[in-house]
């Protein structure tokens, strides 16, 4: 497998840097600061809209003990949980304008900064994250459209984070797709329009809001969410019906890091943060799968019922979205060359598979349950 500690490596001179403070609650953040021997040292703040418990941030946490420990301490991160920094939809941006210096940035908000980013929505690509996480990494060395928004938005990407496969929760169970047919499903990004394409009626809301509108009959139940989320948001134990719809996966999020700052330092800080996000994939996949363990145990002994549709039913339903070539579509128009994005996804997610043996965290569940 490919890494981006791999790359070679840009140099770049010495200098002290600093956060642009915006507001009383970020005039307190330094950016980096000369030691009393004259030293670089960085302070570096990351910004994101997961919990501290969440596969991400432990995935992010480890991340970041290893630069301290490749940099003997020269290099501190400091991660701000919960969009306590700036909003989830501002991530790009702020990473770009020094309100933070790293950033989580998830494809359902990066539409309008990181357009051809959002090409890892698509549903019914591939069932596995390993290879999904994997494609977002040589896409960002293999296409040059894939390449410009990050050097556009004067980002660079780190690792991947991941997000599992969607599984579709319901009050009611649900046999075939055509059980879908006028449910309210909460539902984000590409995967609305397949709950559209199946009839369904896909419901925007955040994940925090989800147990309360299942309880009150808001909607009928939800996804665009996988197991290993299940747990935080309170749903693994009062979830009567998982599915899984054969959408595979359906969102990722990625670590990015001020291109600017990155070349500020010193060559072999620049080697650290890449030799650790080396690691993001194999750490994040053990993260994801610590948690999808929880959730799937608190679903089996909450006495869910595990279904999933059958691949003729799935074939179809991908067939009739259409959700890739619109896509295409959409972004041609915008002036992307979105249809080779499209095709080097596909070929890096063929070229990779065979070499994974990786098993999402639903499927395994309902392995276990005998499905």
């Amino acid at each position: 497998m490919r890494t981006l500690a791999m790359r070679a490596r840009a140099g770049g001179p010495k200098r002290t840097t600093g956060i642009v403070a915006s507001g009383a609650a970020l005039a307190v953040l330094t950016a980096c600061s000369g030691t009393a021997s004259g030293d670089d040292t960085y302070v570096l703040h990351y910004t994101t809209y997961s919990n501290a418990a969440s596969d991400q941030s432990r995935t992010v946490q480890r991340w970041a003990d290893e630069v301290e420990d490749l940099t003997d301490g020269g290099v501190t991160v400091r991660l701000h949980y919960s969009e306590s920094l700036v909003d989830a939809d501002e991530s790009a941006q702020a990473t770009l304008d020094g309100r933070a210096d790293l950033s989580q940035v998830g494809s359902i908000y990066a539409a309008s900064d990181l357009s051809m980013f959002t090409v890892v929505e698509l549903p019914f690509e591939t069932g596995n994250p390993e290879v999904q996480m994997t494609a977002i990494e040589r896409l960002y060395e293999e296409n040059e459209t894939y390449r410009e928004d990050f050097d556009r938005q004067g980002v660079r990407l780190l690792f991947p984070l991941p997000l599992g496969t969607a599984a579709v929760g319901l009050q009611e169970e649900a046999q075939s797709l055509d059980d879908l047919s006028g449910r309210s499903i909460r539902s984000g990004g590409l995967t609305s329009d397949a709950m559209l394409a199946a009839d369904a009626n896909p419901v925007g809301m955040t994940a925090n809001d989800i147990y309360e509108s299942m309880s009150r009959g808001v909607v009928d139940g939800y996804t665009s969410l996988a197991l290993a989320n299940l747990s935080t948001f309170g749903l693994s134990e009062t979830t009567p019906h998982i599915v899984d719809p054969g959408i595979g996966a359906y969102s990722s999020s990625i670590v990015v890091v001020n291109e600017d700052l990155f070349q500020s330092m010193p060559e072999q800080y620049q080697e650290a943060l890449l030799d650790a996000s080396g690691n993001g994939i194999s750490n994040g996949l053990e993260e994801l799968d610590a948690l999808g363990e929880t959730a799937c145990r608190e679903l089996t002994e909450s006495g869910a019922e595990f279904t999933s549709f059958s691949d003729e039913e799935v074939s179809d339903w991908q067939a009739e979205a259409a959700i890739a070539e619109d896509w295409v579509e959409r972004y041609e128009e915008r002036g992307y060359d979105a249809r080779s994005v499209l095709e080097d996804y596909r070929r890096i997610i063929e070229e990779e598979t065979p070499d994974s043996d990786y098993t999402s965290p639903l499927a395994a569940c309902m392995e276990g349950q005998g499905q």
